[in-house]
């Protein structure tokens, strides 16, 4: 009873936060804890498993995740572009669409061609994950300039924990969902009907996103800062203004850090399916729940990362959080047994979310308003490439190792990402000490 009331209030709290918002932030919220549930939460779970009973292998998974999280890197510095230029509000609602007509389309590839389904799962995931980079990449910005500055803090991490909370969700069903279906209608595991069903009733979780986005409306825009670079304008026409070096500067280096610091991350999260799929035998609905556990722990973990900004500052935060997401990869390298690596799961997805929580609005304060856009753009172009990277990487690291190897390249790399930024943490905190008082 008491495991019971501390979960109702953990799945609470996020859900009594959002109401403390303005209509339009509201709204916002909705929409992403639906993009949540369904990308971070169902496709996360089936995806690669639907994939598995459709007869594919490791290298093809392989290869349309990576050309899937490659069309998100390469959209996403062009997204936050576009939305400094013209409105994040209107990419924010052409990406929901472009992400609602792939998850439309996606579960389509069985009743096609055999020699064309192929292209048509790749366009498909590629097309969905298009519109998540337009979302995400003018999400930020939006959200920043919608909610008061003092409660910047408190929103970005309402934001982690909905997405953490909508992909739990998302994960039990789409771990649960195939197998009703199975007893429902007298199918087997390893047919790909259940999985196909599963996927397409989430279309209609994706076709209320689309309609609560179109509800959203322009927010006014303030008067951007006389030390602005890149594009803007109030009234939403272009305004071009000259790019300072400094911020050019700044914005190579958190897309360097951002490149390294979730490869960790990318590995486990496009392999952990396969791997407790196919090495170590694990149902697919333990893998749901496994799945869901670590994002609902991402809740709390999420809600307290205004705490810990308030007690070590946003920079520590990033350092400690990113070295611990590192750490919980190696129980899932060096342990080959569902146990360890259902821990190590886990804890990379908790600690995923303080130090994602931070490194947001850490790197959105570094520049103004007006190039906000772009600086998540190229974090988030960065993140796709990482993603692109491992999960084709990682298709020829298991054609020639194993899982372990993959494992610890990913924690390496997250390893190399964390000693960027600490460096250039140290940096700005050694600069502001000799800096002369004015």
């Amino acid at each position: 009873m008491v495991q019971y009331l501390k979960l109702t209030s953990v799945i609470k709290r996020p859900l009594r936060t959002i109401l403390q918002y303005k209509l339009e932030a509201r709204l916002f919220f909705l929409v992403i804890a639906a993009l949540g549930f369904t990308i971070d939460g169902v496709y996360s779970v089936l995806m690669n498993i639907y994939l598995l009973r459709l007869g594919y292998g490791t290298e093809y998974i392989g290869l349309l995740n990576a050309v899937a999280l490659l069309t998100f890197a390469v959209v996403s510095l062009p997204a936050g572009i576009l939305g400094a230029r013209w409105s994040n509000i209107l990419m924010l609602k052409i990406g929901v669409g472009f992400t609602f007509a792939g998850g439309l389309l996606l579960p389509m590839a069985e009743s096609i061609p055999r020699e064309w389904q192929d292209g048509w799962l790749i366009v498909t995931y590629a097309m969905l994950l298009c519109g998540f980079s337009l979302f995400f990449v003018n999400g930020a910005p939006f959200l920043m300039n919608t909610v008061a500055e003092e409660r910047r803090n408190s929103a970005f991490a309402t934001q982690t924990a909905l997405l953490s909370l909508a992909a739990f969700v998302g994960s039990l069903i789409g771990g649960a969902l195939p197998e009703f279906l199975v007893t429902l209608q007298n199918l087997g595991m390893n047919d790909p009907a259940p999985y196909r069903m599963t996927l397409m009733s989430v279309t209609l979780v994706l076709s209320a996103a689309f309609i609560l986005i179109l509800m959203i409306k322009d927010i006014p825009e303030s008067t951007p800062s006389e030390s602005v670079v890149g594009y803007a304008s109030s009234s939403g026409s272009p305004q071009i203004v000259q790019w300072a070096l400094p911020t050019i500067i700044l914005i190579t280096i958190m897309t360097v850090t951002r490149l390294f610091q979730v490869a960790g991350m990318a590995t486990a999260l496009v392999y952990f399916n396969v791997y407790m799929d196919s090495q170590l035998q694990v149902s697919t609905g333990m893998i749901g729940t496994i799945a869901a556990i670590g994002r609902l722990l991402g809740v709390p973990t999420a809600l307290i990362v205004p705490s810990l900004i308030k007690r070590w500052g946003k920079g520590n935060v990033v350092i400690w959080g990113s070295l611990a997401t590192a750490a919980c990869l190696l129980p899932m390298a060096l342990v080959e047994h569902w146990l360890a690596a259902a821990i190590g799961f886990i804890g990379m997805l908790a600690m995923t979310s303080i130090r994602f929580t931070a490194f947001v609005v850490y790197i959105l304060e570094l520049v103004p308003k007006v190039q906000q856009s772009v600086m998540i753009g190229s974090g988030e172009m960065a993140a796709g490439f990482s993603f692109a990277i491992m999960a084709l990487g990682g298709g020829i690291i298991l054609s020639l190792f194993t899982f372990r190897d993959l494992f610890l390249v990913g924690a390496s790399l997250t390893a190399l990402g964390t000693l960027v930024f600490w460096l250039h943490f140290r940096t700005v905190k050694t600069k502001r000490k000799v800096s002369p008082a004015i």
